[in-house]
């Protein structure tokens, strides 16, 4: 953010079925980078069957209240793993939105449902949306050349964030608040 741009307020929600249009609309817009959903082609009925995995979802608003951003927990586990989905609308100012609410997500993630490690599936060119808490994650598995976008042949990388680095690292954070 440079010093010329407003602070930008975020809030976030727990998701509801009220919120499949924008969900559906985030999708269509970063197609095919929200992978889980697009792989299998952007029909209406076959995401929505999909989403029917999913443990948890929020929604990100701006500070008018526009929905900006969606976060999901997927593949959720017994075994102490899950995975963090989190897209946002392809602006900037949605962006940033994002990167603001990422960790306030994050930490509503580990504080209820307990992960020992939450997996981030990101392409090459993807959007840095994590925020602060960006610097957390190790890569496990790079796929390379893994899907083709605009033109371009872009690796997917699985990276992790383990409860033992979240946190600290959220103590600290939060100590520096105060």
């Amino acid at each position: 953010m440079t010093t010329a741009e407003p602070p930008t307020e975020v809030r976030w929600r727990l998701a509801t079925p009220a919120d499949l249009p924008f969900v559906y609309r985030l999708v269509t817009q970063v197609d095919p980078r929200w992978y889980r959903f697009s792989r299998h082609g952007l029909e209406p009925s076959g995401m929505i069957g999909l989403m029917g995995g999913i443990a948890a979802g929020a929604i990100v608003h701006d500070s008018l209240d526009e929905p900006v951003a969606c976060a999901l927990l997927a593949d959720s586990s017994a075994s102490g793993t899950g995975t963090f989905e989190y897209y946002a609308l392809p602006t900037p100012h949605a962006q940033r939105c994002a990167a603001l609410a990422a960790p306030d997500l994050l930490g509503a993630v580990f504080a209820t449902s307990s992960p020992r490690r939450l997996y981030v599936e990101r392409f090459d060119n993807d959007p840095h949306l994590l925020g602060d808490a960006e610097q957390l994650l190790t890569p496990e598995v790079v796929l390379p050349d893994f899907i083709r976008i605009d033109g371009v042949y872009e690796a997917r990388t699985t990276m992790v964030l383990t409860a033992d680095a979240w946190w600290p690292w959220h103590e600290a954070r939060s100590e520096s608040a105060e």
